[in-house]
């Protein structure tokens, strides 16, 4: 299992847009899968080069990237963390 840290953006500006636009239950699964498996978004390239995108839907991608170092934090175990770095809008700005 992999923990999740996300953007200070992505807390404080994408959350609010998607809940209004209806799409936090849809970010919110999305983001399971990641957790799950985070090699399951598009690798990008050009001056994307180590980022991840999954669709939210037509319009909207969440960009993260993936650090793969093993930490313990309490007692649990995670195999890296995934960088939740936008969440709302289909360009990484």
């Amino acid at each position: 299992m992999y923990r999740t840290q996300y953007a200070r953006s992505v807390l404080t500006k994408d959350i609010p847009k998607l809940k209004s636009a209806n799409l936090l239950g849809q970010f919110f699964k999305e983001m399971d899968l990641v957790k799950a498996d985070p090699f399951i978004g598009k690798s990008l390239t050009g001056p994307l080069k180590g980022k991840r995108s999954v669709r939210i839907n037509l319009q909207h991608r969440i960009f993260y990237t993936i650090e793969q170092r093993k930490i313990v934090i309490e007692d649990l175990e995670y195999e890296g963390t995934i960088n939740v770095l936008q969440a709302f809008g289909h360009d990484f700005n």
